[in-house]
């Protein structure tokens, strides 16, 4: 789901953040939610940094509309469950998929294909 916050991101007209700004964003939200220390949040600011920058990449280099590649959306979000899953407590990642689940009802229920 921060995958899709973060293309959301740049349809929304954030596209004038930098990489970081956007990886900072997610580890805040979180940080926030899932009451993590400072040991988790540089783990997660460092890991969602890499991981923008590459899907910032893949996106220019993408062929056609937005450089939209489903198939690469899904190892991202399989990668990035699997890091926060190995980061984060059981209850925060609890937390952290409850958070989801409701962003995912604020962004239509779902309908990306999720």
């Amino acid at each position: 789901m921060a995958l899709v916050m973060t293309t959301g991101a740049f349809a929304q007209g954030f596209g004038q953040f930098n990489p970081e700004d956007i990886a900072k964003m997610q580890a805040d939200r979180i940080k926030e939610v899932c009451k993590v220390d400072d040991a988790q949040y540089k783990k997660i600011t460092e890991f969602f940094v890499k991981d923008v920058k590459e899907m910032t990449e893949q996106m220019s280099q993408g062929q056609g509309g937005f450089g939209f590649d489903m198939e690469a959306m899904q190892k991202r979000m399989k990668a990035q469950t699997d890091f926060l899953k190995s980061v984060l407590t059981e209850d925060q990642f609890k937390k952290y998929e409850e958070d989801q689940r409701r962003m995912m009802e604020q962004f239509g229920g779902g309908g990306f294909g999720f």
